[in-house]
């Protein structure tokens, strides 16, 4: 397994590393440690601003130290018998970077930190995290807690919550850990149904009712799958936004990691659909988005 793991010394950051370094990566696995440090232009790159070159190579060798000092700890942090684990600097732009080395490197994973150092680290999400998670087209873990002892997995039936379940599945540093596989019916509850009729009442109560039975059995089907793989899980349903109960959900069972999928039934855009957004924002927890994985080819008669 190949993991990318983005640093830039802020406390996020080190949560994020100390995740890396607790969790079990299968024999032979290769975690990168990356960070990106934007060079002197950010600096001196002013209208009117001007430098001498001395001053501003100065700069950029101090720039280019701090960040190889960064990496250079956590990856001995990190470092362990069974793994292999470099380091990498590149200047640039924090997110594009990041996103050309995960290509280059052909990570299976990118861990980042749940906010970024300077202006932004009081966010509830930095701006470089959420445009990596935004883009990428493999999973993307983001840490926001340094250990994984209780896994909250969605379920909607769609194609990449499929994919999140078989993430689960099939990456052993994700096993050990109880999980709950959650699916919410989303069911509109009308803001008044008392003023409608008895027989539009009914109706209504009967296909809620239809819809909860069909995601209670897609969890139970889920959390069945996983089981005959070996694992301890759980299907349990909920009704209502969807968003909503599963960050309910994640806090009343103190959840250490939610794994969604980056898009719903609902899901048109390149970037992660609104459900995944909001948990992406919202829960106390660290939270693993999975993208769709890319349609088969279709195949033309001859």
């Amino acid at each position: 397994m190949k993991v990318l793991l983005a640093v830039d010394g802020s406390t996020s950051s080190d949560r994020a590393a100390s995740l890396v370094a607790n969790l079990a990566w299968p024999v032979g696995s290769s975690i990168e440690v990356v960070t990106v440090y934007p060079g002197t232009a950010a600096v001196f790159d002013m209208p009117g601003a001007v430098q001498a070159a001395d001053v501003i190579q100065e700069t950029e060798d101090a720039m280019a130290a701090e960040a190889r000092r960064i990496v250079i700890k956590v990856a001995r942090r990190i470092a362990a018998p069974d793994l292999t684990v470099e380091t990498q600097v590149v200047r640039g732009r924090a997110a594009t970077a990041l996103l050309d080395r995960v290509s280059e490197f052909k990570a299976d994973l990118v861990v980042v930190g749940n906010r970024g150092r300077g202006p932004f680290e009081s966010a509830v999400l930095g701006s470089v995290s959420a445009e990596v998670v935004d883009h990428s087209k493999v999973p993307v873990l983001v840490a926001r807690r340094d250990h994984i002892a209780r896994i909250l997995l969605g379920e909607d039936g769609s194609r990449s919550a499929a994919a999140a379940a078989d993430t689960v599945r099939r990456w052993s540093a994700l096993h050990g850990a109880p999980i709950r596989v959650l699916s919410v019916a989303d069911v509109d509850p009308q803001w008044n149904p008392w003023l409608r009729g008895a027989e539009t009442r009914a109706a209504q109560a009967a296909g809620t009712a239809s819809v909860h039975e069909h995601q209670k059995a897609l969890s139970q089907s889920t959390a069945a799958a996983l089981g005959k793989a070996g694992l301890v899980a759980e299907g349990m349903v909920e009704d209502g936004n969807p968003a909503h109960r599963l960050v309910e959900a994640a806090a009343d069972w103190d959840a250490d990691l939610m794994v969604v999928g980056a898009h719903g039934h609902r899901g048109l855009g390149p970037v992660v659909g609104s459900v995944a957004r909001a948990v992406l924002y919202h829960a106390p927890c660290s939270i693993l988005i999975v993208p769709e994985p890319p349609a088969s080819p279709a195949r033309h008669r001859g």
